[in-house]
């Protein structure tokens, strides 16, 4: 009796344990869930910290300059290309709007005279009042200010991440049973390596890009076809967005020499689309982190359903780092299988000086 009395509570302190679990687990997944944003934000100043490093490793390498100090060049060289494109787009589209505009506000009586509509320019008017009242108006200017304090948050976190990068990266490896550290550890490490690849195909990617539209409008005779390359490359790294983006000064420049020659640099950027998009961008991609290119299709997709523009800006980055994780940690190590892991190789390369000037101390010793 006393036997089968213990057996029972034993069997329903187990029972209690695994249902305490689940809660835990559910409790869990609804807290990552409610934090998604947050996460976001956090890969993003992730990203930030690798592009720094992309950019900075090598100067540091081939001058004097520290580590530290060569990582803020790599900042201002980005924030140089950045706010370069960001003024010649302003000045591109900026001024072939305000002339379109001014030729629509001048078309519209002889619009409303020939659709029979009198006073036609007084209903637009009242319509666009409307669409753009003070309570509109506040909140858009409240969302502004949200996205660029966002930003700005995700800037810094990522120098700090790039200054001290190993610092946060023991820290997440501590929250892992002691066992599986050196694992976690090495995962962080290839997929780190593996998110440089990828960043060094989205240059080449954004340079192939920016060279085309640069040759291809320079033979249509569109003026500023230089500026017009560097915003087509640099607008290249938004995936989805990017080329529509890219596309606009051109055409806008265009539509003020004629429909022909919009026409023809519609075509243009159509074909430059379809040879990076089928062409380019899948050879570096499967090159760099041997990502199918259908697996980064569906991720766009949904990421782009679940975070919106986010989850669009940061899909392929993710799906890079996803990948390692799962290729290392569960078909390597939980099922055994031989399988090649994206940025292994190049770990092991960078690897192989350090391990080789140890090698030399033990025998030293």
């Amino acid at each position: 009796m006393n036997l089968g009395r213990s057996s029972d509570i034993v069997l329903a302190r187990r029972t209690m344990v695994m249902v305490l679990v689940a809660i835990a687990l559910l409790a869990l997944a609804a807290l990552i869930w409610r934090l998604s944003g947050v996460l976001l934000m956090v890969f993003g100043s992730v990203l930030i910290a690798t592009i720094l490093h992309a950019i900075g490793d090598p100067i540091a390498r081939r001058t004097a300059l520290s580590r530290n100090w060569a990582l803020l060049v790599a900042g201002l060289i980005v924030l140089a290309v950045i706010g370069g494109t960001a003024w010649l787009f302003a000045a591109q589209v900026g001024t072939q709007i305000s002339e379109a505009l001014q030729q629509a506000e001048n078309a519209i009586p002889a619009v409303g005279d020939a659709i029979g509509i009198t006073g036609l320019s007084e209903y637009v008017a009242t319509a666009l009042r409307q669409a753009f009242d003070t309570e509109r108006a506040f909140g858009v200017g409240y969302t502004a200010i949200e996205v660029v304090a966002n930003i700005v948050l995700v800037i810094i976190a990522g120098i700090y991440l790039a200054i001290s990068p190993d610092l946060y990266r023991d820290g997440v490896v501590m929250l892992f049973p002691r066992a599986a550290r050196p694992l976690i550890a090495d995962a962080l490490n290839t997929s780190g390596s593996a998110l440089r690849l990828w960043l060094f195909g989205q240059f080449f990617s954004m340079l192939t890009t920016g060279t085309l539209t640069w040759f291809i409008m320079w033979l249509l005779g569109l003026p500023s076809a230089a500026g017009l390359g560097l915003i087509a490359g640099v607008t290249e790294f938004i995936p989805l967005l990017g080329p529509f983006l890219g596309a606009v000064p051109a055409l806008l420049i265009a539509l003020t020499l004629g429909p022909a020659k919009a026409l023809w640099v519609a075509i243009a950027f159509v074909v430059i689309q379809q040879i990076e998009a089928h062409l380019i961008q899948p050879l570096i991609t499967r090159a760099a982190v041997s990502l199918p290119p259908a697996l980064l299709v569906f991720t766009f997709v949904a990421f782009g359903t679940v975070y919106g523009a986010t989850g669009i800006l940061f899909a392929a980055p993710l799906t890079v780092v996803v990948f390692v994780f799962v290729k290392k940690l569960y078909v390597r190590e939980t099922l055994g299988e031989t399988t090649v892991i994206p940025g292994e190789a190049v770990l092991q390369d960078e690897r192989a000086p350090i391990d080789s000037i140890q090698g030399r101390r033990d025998l030293d010793t």
